[in-house]
């Protein structure tokens, strides 16, 4: 699964929500996710977090 700064725009509350929406997803599928705000990984709890 590829997400693109999928919370932008989303308050605290709402990224934390949609957070646990995206952890159901994977279903043991490689998630890809970019984005510009280290709190959305944060949110996500994801283990192996590659910085550019």
């Amino acid at each position: 699964m590829i997400l693109d700064e999928p919370f932008t725009g989303l308050d605290a509350a709402a990224r934390d929500a949609c957070a646990e929406v995206v952890l159901d997803l994977p279903d043991g599928r490689i998630l890809l996710l970019a984005t510009h705000d280290a709190a959305d990984a944060q949110a996500l709890n994801i283990s192996g977090i590659i910085m550019l």
